[in-house]
């Protein structure tokens, strides 16, 4: 397991995560852009049009469909997009590549306009806090992340809501 970390720029929440995976860059790069390759480990049924301007929709548990758009491409070391644009029309996911003696390091940020979280709590996320979203959100991108690495290594990740549940509390002491 491999934390990430959750800073305050201005308005802004960052999340910052790196993983050390066990492929080549060119091998990461088809795990985390090509549809069928993410399906696999994330399990979430993908369409991307792999051009600025190109959609990124994800198909979640529930039949929730979610809508992104593609931001940067430069191929095989960065990838970024908006991320549940309807929600947080201001968040962004940037994936970064390079390569390393064992393998490849992944750098993975997410840029969260604090509104944003605002306005989650009050639509998507009602009821809950901005501190629990944020946890929330530090967690599941761990996992995602988590999820990624086993799957370029061969394993299997096992997941609880236990395991959940304590990275979420984890995260939520991270928060600034």
């Amino acid at each position: 397991m491999t934390d990430g970390t959750i800073e305050r720029d201005g308005e802004q929440v960052v999340f910052r995560y790196e993983r050390r995976l066990a492929r080549p860059v060119d091998a990461a790069w088809r795990a985390v852009t090509d549809p069928a390759e993410i399906e696999r480990w994330g399990g979430a049924r993908t369409e991307l049009d792999l051009q600025p301007g190109g959609r990124f929709v994800s198909h979640h548990q529930g039949g929730h469909r979610v809508e992104d758009r593609v931001l940067r491409v430069e191929p095989p070391h960065l990838f970024e997009h908006t991320y549940f644009e309807d929600v947080n029309p201001g968040a962004v996911v940037t994936w970064r590549l390079q390569a390393t003696d064992t393998g490849s390091l992944l750098t993975f940020n997410h840029r969260l306009p604090i509104d944003d979280v605002r306005a989650a709590a009050e639509s998507i996320a009602a009821g809950d806090d901005p501190i629990t979203i944020l946890a929330r959100n530090g967690a599941g991108w761990h996992h995602v992340l988590d999820m990624l690495e086993a799957y370029l290594s061969g394993r299997s990740l096992p997941w609880s809501p236990q395991d959940q549940q304590a990275l979420q509390r984890h995260y939520a002491t991270l928060i600034p």
